[in-house]
């Protein structure tokens, strides 16, 4: 079984046809990640649909800084209620790409802060985004207590996802590993029990400007259990693993 641990299925077209190829390719879980009030609620309703999805809310860092406090605890409360229907936080994070000004960015990892503590209260798993800002979320994350932290399309360089290692946490691998020599070099330093798959779909695809899907997990594996040394069955069991281990 193939597994997905992070797409945005809320902004695909023609879902039922995308999740009829996942299922041909093998595709057995897909975690929609929610990145705010909008997408959380969209992806609550997905998985009432599709059985193979599973829901990931969150509050993605760009859209948490256009959020007053008091939206930010009720948006807490929206997922609190809805908990025992989730499969783990995400996409949240930190991310200095996009946000550049050095007051927004500290705005940034204190809302990040609250996340984290909010993520020990309900305990659940934590999907992380961390862009251009890896050092600090690492930092972030090693102050605090989680431990189920799944780190997404990690972009940091090879001593800080050392110390990520050593914190224990898991990285999933995107799609873009067929023509990114920073993934290929990621997947060869991470031990095998810190290893998931992603798509981050419609984003980071085997190909550059086509739309990402859920199936093309299948076209990432192999290439990963090639870097690995291990067998392509082999790799699809362990990252199913892994995912039982992180998520279940």
């Amino acid at each position: 079984m193939l597994i997905d641990v992070h797409t945005h299925l809320d902004a695909l077209e023609d879902i039922d046809t995308i999740l009829q190829r996942a299922k041909e390719a093998g595709v057995g879980v897909i975690i929609s990640n929610g990145t705010n009030s909008k997408t959380n609620r969209i992806t609550l309703d997905l998985t009432k649909k599709y059985p193979v999805v599973k829901a990931a809310l969150g509050l993605y860092p760009t859209d948490a800084l256009q959020m007053t406090d008091e939206q930010i605890d009720e948006e807490f409360d929206f997922i609190r209620k809805n908990k025992d229907t989730i499969i783990a936080l995400g996409e949240v994070g930190v991310d200095y790409h996009w946000i550049t000004d050095v007051a927004q960015q500290k705005k940034e990892r204190e809302n990040f802060e609250k996340v984290m503590a909010f993520a020990e209260k309900i305990k659940k798993p934590i999907i992380v985004h961390s862009r251009k800002a890896e050092v600090d979320t690492v930092d972030l994350l090693r102050s605090s207590k989680l431990k189920k932290v799944v780190l997404h399309c990690f972009g940091g360089n090879m001593k800080i996802a050392a110390k990520a290692i050593d914190a224990g946490y898991w990285f999933s691998i995107p799609t873009n590993i067929l023509r990114d020599n920073h993934f290929q070099k990621l997947v060869e330093m991470l031990p095998l029990k810190q290893l998931l798959t992603e798509t981050d779909a419609p984003y980071l695809g085997p190909e550059k400007n086509v739309p990402n899907e859920p199936a093309n997990i299948a076209r990432s594996v192999p290439i990963i259990a090639k870097i690995k040394s291990v067998t392509k069955e082999e790799m699809e069991n362990i990252i199913f693993a892994n995912y039982q281990r992180v998520f279940l």
